[in-house]
């Protein structure tokens, strides 16, 4: 496997790259949410529908807010969610 400097990394999801990372028990597969094309690619990779969804990874609620309606949380949903960061 092709392991990068950080700086190097930071470069490919900059200009929409797709990278692999480790997580607890899988390698995870990544990308700019913010660049569409970065997406489309990622998708094509994991060969996966956009209707499925992918996985999104905080490192705080705020960080999901541009995401998210949180309109469409209940009170409960929405607790539980933020007690993740706690």
């Amino acid at each position: 496997m092709l392991q990068l400097q950080p700086s190097a990394v930071a470069t490919l999801i900059e200009q929409g790259g797709v990278i692999a990372y480790p997580t607890e028990a899988v390698f995870g597969l990544g990308c700019d949410p913010d660049n569409d094309s970065a997406i489309a690619k990622l998708l094509a990779v994991k060969q996966r529908p956009w209707q499925k969804g992918l996985i999104l990874v905080a490192s705080s609620f705020e960080q999901l807010l541009p995401y998210i309606d949180i309109t469409q949380l209940s009170e409960s949903q929405l607790q539980f969610a933020q007690s993740k960061w706690l």
